[in-house]
């Protein structure tokens, strides 16, 4: 069985698809508590929240804090992981052995704890660091600073794997990462960099741009993913496979020779989402990160969450059915019940602006732009064509009454106006879009709501025995350093592209290990 470390674990969808490749867990870290609570109790069958974890000697639990300032096993559970203090680092460094637990804490602090007790934390050869250091800066959502504190984090990770030195590094990001930017005149690339880094301690490096969807997930979600490969290693590769690293080893001399600055013609990433490289892809260890590029393969939303309708639901899906059988059974309770099914409450104006986003998902972009204008009270015109859209579109009332006239109808648009326009309707013959880790973003399909937590994880590919813990949302200051079972979501690496991402180091690591 090939083994595994992962950095930045979250609530556990990249460990849980490394799991059902066939991957056994070494080691996990994440900083956050409520992402932790969820990893605990669906990968190591840990209820964080119950009497005898409490009441086990900190040292001798599954789960250790690196720092804490208080005994309250609740308490750290919603702390603020910007604000604890740095301790002794006790409950970590008491312990006899570190294999099979999961440590919450930052990881400089573990990197620290490292340096300062002069060895790795597992002992003998790891097959894989691997883990998704938090970009927010990198992605297009974000402000794209250099200096961000978060992005300094594939640095930390960087320094993690220099100290472990396992065969293999798997390191996911945003897609957002591949984007250049300027700080003080001068252009960086940060999928760039970052190669850099683990270059200069010695990994032959792979940076892919890939999309979920591509490996089966109900999800139209693009990812840079870097695979990197310890240097010694390399020369055990095939030659098809080798063919792939080759632009890796090019970085190791140029960062040697102090000449690796980014120049496009010389480095570049291999975009797995083109027609060209899926090609390639197909007859290489990268096939299962493409096995879905037809798009009569791809999985859809209503795949994934139509059996979960409060009305005229549909049968399960082949898709959730094979959810359960291929990533349930690698859960600690294979046979947990689903839970996380509560969607939030809406009032009747909020419904009603539902259901016209509906309407617009499913028309014309024309016929959609004059409803949207009318809603924003920048034009009070709608044609033969957009009336009857919405007539035919069950509208619903709120404090106005369902519209007969096409002046009322431009009436009733104009009442739900709102401020926020980033809000829009799925649509059900097709993936879902990427960002989804806001739950009023978007609307259910067919019904007037939003999504449930169970919904958001169905579309990320979680199994329905998978149980989110921590509060459902949050908001204001809270939102800095609070994670909520829907952002636990978004921020996830989907299980089934864990999975795909499995088998692809699983054939890399039999040609370096055969």
């Amino acid at each position: 069985m090939h083994t595994f470390i992962e950095l930045f674990a979250g609530c556990g969808g990249l460990s849980l698809g490394l799991h059902s490749a066939g991957f056994g867990e070494l080691l996990a870290n994440e900083l956050s508590p409520m992402p932790a609570e969820t990893f605990a109790l669906n990968l190591m069958g840990v209820d964080m929240r119950s009497p005898e974890f409490a009441q086990t000697k900190p040292s001798d639990r599954p789960v250790l804090w690196l720092d804490s300032d208080t005994d309250d096993v609740i308490e750290r559970l919603s702390d603020n992981p910007f604000e604890r203090p740095q301790t002794d680092m006790s409950e970590v460094g008491n312990a006899d052995d570190l294999t099979g637990r999961l440590i919450v804490g930052d990881i400089r602090r573990l990197n620290q704890f490292i340096e300062d007790r002069h060895s790795p934390l597992i002992h003998g050869e790891v097959d894989l660091v691997s883990g998704g250091p938090p970009c927010q800066s990198f992605s297009l959502a974000g402000r794209r600073e250099l200096g961000n504190q978060r992005n300094q984090l594939p640095w930390e990770f960087a320094k993690f794997v220099n100290f472990q030195r396992p065969r293999m590094v798997l390191l996911e990001n945003v897609e957002g990462i591949l984007r250049p930017f300027k700080e003080e005149s001068k252009t960086y690339y940060a999928w760039f960099e970052v190669c850099k880094a683990f270059a200069s301690i010695g990994y032959v490096t792979r940076p892919l741009l890939i999309n979920a969807r591509y490996a089966g997930v109900a999800q139209n979600r693009p990812r840079f993913i870097m695979l990197a490969i310890r240097e010694d290693l390399v020369d055990q590769l095939s030659e098809e496979t080798s063919e792939w690293f080759k632009q890796g080893e090019q970085l190791i001399e140029a960062v040697k020779n102090n000449d690796a600055d980014y120049d496009k013609d010389h480095w570049s990433y291999r975009d797995l989402t083109t027609p060209e490289w899926q090609k390639a892809a197909e007859s290489s260890v990268f096939a299962p990160l493409v096995a879905f590029h037809d798009d009569a393969t791809q999985h859809t939303i209503e795949d994934a969450i139509g059996d979960l309708q409060d009305e005229n639901s549909a049968p399960q899906s082949q898709y959730v059915i094979d959810l359960n059988s291929e990533l349930g059974t690698h859960l600690a309770n294979p046979e947990h019940p689903m839970l996380n099914r509560q969607h939030p409450n809406s009032t009747p104006r909020v419904r009603a602006r539902f259901r016209i986003y509906q309407i617009m998902a499913n028309t014309t972009k024309p016929i959609a732009d004059e409803i949207k204008n009318v809603m924003r009270g920048t034009s009070d015109e709608l044609s033969a064509e957009a009336v009857n859209a919405l007539k035919e579109g069950h509208l619903l009332k709120y404090d106005k009454p369902v519209p007969k006239s096409k002046k009322r109808l431009v009436e009733y648009l104009a009442g739900l106006k709102t401020k926020k326009f980033s809000q829009r309707a799925l649509r059900r013959g097709v993936p879902a879009p990427a960002a989804l880790s806001i739950p009023d973003d978007v609307c259910h399909y067919t019904e007037a709501r939003t999504l449930s937590v169970r919904e958001m994880a169905r579309i990320q590919s979680f199994p329905d025995a998978f149980e989110f813990r921590g509060i459902t949302t949050t908001g204001g200051l809270r939102r800095r350093y609070q994670v909520p079972q829907y952002t636990q979501i978004g921020n996830a690496v989907p299980p089934l592209l864990g999975k795909a991402l499995g088998e692809v180091v699983n054939s890399i690591l039999d040609e370096i290990k055969g």
